[in-house]
C-alpha cells in the first residue's frame, strides 16, 4: 500500500457508515444509541467543532457529503494556500438527489394544495453537495458529480489522476457521498500530488483505495 514514487497520493480519508465515522483506519465514532440520520450527523457535527451555521439548511445528502469534506480538510490547513482554483471536488453517487426530488414532488403534486417550496428546490441536483463543500472552502476547480450503482473505483482513480497529472488540479476531494430514505454513506479521500515524496504515502490507484475501504 505504502509508496516511495512521485504518485498522487491520499492526504487523508473518512468513511461515513451508519452510525459510524472512521478517519484513516480508525474508528473515530460509534453510535451505540442508533440516532437516525440527523440526530447522530449533528452529533458528528459538535464532535469536530464544524461552525458553519449553513449546513443546518442543507439537505441530507449535501449533509452528508459535507461532513465527510470537513473532517478530511481538519488538519491540513495548507490546502487554504494553494490556488483555489487548482483545488477540485470530484464525487459519484447512486441516487443522484432523488430523497429531496420526492419531498419537492410532494409540494407540487396536490393542484389544490400547491406549496412550492423554494428552499427544497435549490436541493434537487447532486451537484449541489460539490457546490456546498466548495462555497465553504471557496475551491474553484474542476467539479463534477456522476452517477453509478455503486463507488466505481477504477473510473475515479483514473479521472482524478488525470486530472492532477495534467496539471489542471493540485488537490482534490474526490469519492463517493450517497442518502436515501435514511439510507447514507459516504468514503471521501483528499488526494494530492506527492511533492514530499513520503513513503509513508497511500496512492490514489484502485488496488489501494479498495483496501481502505473493504
Amino acid at each position: 500500500m505504502l509508496i516511495s514514487t512521485m504518485e498522487n497520493v491520499i492526504s487523508k480519508y473518512c468513511i461515513i457508515k451508519p452510525h459510524q465515522i472512521i478517519v484513516d483506519g480508525k474508528t473515530e465514532i460509534v453510535d451505540s444509541e442508533k440516532n437516525e440520520f440527523g440526530a447522530f450527523m449533528k452529533s458528528v457535527y459538535k464532535h469536530y467543532e464544524i461552525s458553519y451555521p449553513k449546513y443546518f439548511k442543507m439537505d441530507n445528502l449535501c449533509k452528508v457529503a459535507f461532513i465527510a469534506s470537513e473532517i478530511v480538510l481538519q488538519a491540513n490547513e495548507h490546502i487554504k494556500e494553494i490556488d483555489p482554483d487548482k483545488v477540485g471536488v470530484i464525487l459519484q453517487n447512486s441516487h443522484s438527489s432523488i430523497d429531496t426530488d420526492l419531498k419537492y414532488n410532494d409540494t407540487i403534486k396536490d393542484k389544490s394544495n400547491y406549496f412550492p417550496s423554494p428552499a427544497v428546490f435549490v436541493y434537487t441536483l447532486p451537484n449541489v453537495m460539490i457546490g456546498e463543500i466548495c462555497i465553504r472552502n471557496k475551491f474553484q476547480g474542476e467539479n463534477t458529480c456522476f452517477i453509478a450503482k455503486e463507488f466505481d473505483v477504477e473510473f475515479m482513480s483514473h479521472h482524478v489522476n488525470e486530472l492532477l497529472n495534467s496539471g489542471k488540479l493540485d488537490a482534490c476531494i474526490a469519492g463517493w457521498a450517497d442518502y436515501i430514505d435514511g439510507e447514507y454513506s459516504a468514503m471521501l479521500f483528499l488526494v494530492e500530488k506527492n511533492k514530499e515524496n513520503k513513503k509513508d504515502n497511500i496512492s490514489f490507484k484502485p488496488e489501494f483505495i479498495n483496501q481502505l475501504i473493504k
